[in-house]
């Protein structure tokens, strides 16, 4: 008998799945850093606006995300993902004449509403592909597209405005977007329609069972936030250039390797000891981040808040699926996102704030000690485990 941890998982669908996530992710991450940049230096805005155009991005994904399995039993899984992607490469070449603070918000929701249900679409379909047997696996692979383009995209970003200025980074990522479309159009879909509800109600936007460790999930985006939409600005202060233009790379590297061993290590151990180890490995980077200012302990905060996130996003993810009905998969998706995208883009905007009134450090160690918390929930909702099964309270 064919066991099942020998069914196929890289398939050709499977495979162009990961090409185009990466490709729509690349600007995605690219932007992160960039942006908050571009509203400080080019158009002299305050640390709360350029906190904000992250926030405004990620406010749009979570109002959209959340209705793309609603767009996918009405227009169909395949007709929803290439409309979204195109609108992702369109808001990505609408920033090119935006020349003010309010038109760069205005492209950014736009650009926010595109890839959320693009995003949602791409991951659910991903996620249809995988075997059972190999869902931890499968996602960690495709969660560690994300960080590919998370590795990529910031170092890329920040080399380009550095050499050429920050009209070659928009130029670029249209050009990637649009790359990302074309693969996109080629994965094979098949339709798979949720039963049909009479009325719109909470179940069309969210999976109540998702709800729980999507809220921790949360709490952790809102702290990685924090790192991604200042660190830059913040080692620049400091006089460290190196820093500055690596950090990403490094980070995201990190994440790129926890994350494939993260899949085998989920499967084996179970989610609440590698969420649990995902929480205080982040944390500790953090603690590090706040409390020392030299190249070297930078260095190594990226490496454990990339091991840590990249550990945490697609343990999470997973759980949230498992607890999940399968035919609910871009339910779940969206519920799942909808958070992690809300918990980033509350970090951007509310630590814009904090910064200017406590500093870089405060804040930093302040985000290490709220991100030890979430073990408290983690315990009370899924300590319990029978081998690598969580047992989830009734």
């Amino acid at each position: 008998m064919k066991h099942a941890g020998s069914e196929p998982l890289w398939t050709r669908s499977f495979i162009l799945t990961l090409l185009g996530m990466l490709f729509l992710f690349l600007p995605f991450s690219l932007y992160m850093p960039v942006l908050p940049a571009y509203m400080l230096s080019e158009l002299h805005s305050s640390m709360q606006a350029a906190g904000a155009i992250n926030a405004v991005f990620l406010a749009a994904s979570v109002l959209f995300r959340v209705h793309t399995s609603r767009l996918e039993a009405r227009f169909g899984v395949r007709r929803v993902l290439l409309t979204s992607a195109l609108l992702f490469t369109l808001a990505n070449l609408l920033y090119l004449p935006a020349g003010s603070a309010i038109s760069i918000m205005l492209v950014r929701f736009l650009s926010g509403i595109g890839f959320a249900l693009a995003n949602t679409s791409i991951m659910a379909l991903g996620s249809r592909q995988l075997p059972m047997a190999r869902k931890g696996e499968g996602l960690a692979c495709m969660t560690t597209m994300v960080l590919a383009g998370g590795a990529i995209g910031p170092y890329i970003g920040l080399s380009l405005v550095h050499a050429f200025g920050y009209r070659s980074v928009f130029i670029f990522s249209t050009l990637t977007t649009l790359l990302g479309l074309l693969i996109v159009a080629a994965i094979p879909v098949q339709e798979e329609k949720e039963p049909v509800r009479p009325r719109f109600s909470f179940d069309d936007l969210f999976e109540v069972k998702a709800i729980p460790i999507s809220l921790i999930a949360l709490v952790i985006a809102a702290v990685y936030g924090g790192v991604l939409t200042f660190v830059a600005v913040y080692a620049t202060e400091l006089h460290l250039t190196f820093v500055a233009k690596n950090f990403f790379v490094v980070m995201a590297s990190a994440s790129v390797v926890s994350r494939l061993m993260t899949g085998r290590m989920y499967d084996r151990l179970g989610a609440p000891v590698v969420i649990g180890a995902s929480v205080v490995t982040l944390a500790a980077g953090l603690l590090l981040l706040g409390g020392m200012h030299t190249t070297a302990s930078m260095l190594i905060s990226a490496a454990l808040v990339g091991i840590g996130y990249g550990m945490a996003v697609p343990s999470t993810q997973t759980l949230a699926i498992q607890l999940s009905p399968v035919y609910r998969s871009s339910a779940v998706t969206a519920t799942f996102f909808t958070f992690l995208d809300g918990g980033v883009g509350l970090g951007a905007y509310l630590l814009g704030g904090g910064i200017q009134a406590f500093g870089y450090s405060a804040v930093y160690l302040a985000l290490g000690v709220l991100n030890l918390g979430c073990l408290v929930p983690l315990y009370l909702l899924y300590g319990k485990r029978q081998g690598t099964e969580v047992v989830v309270p009734h």
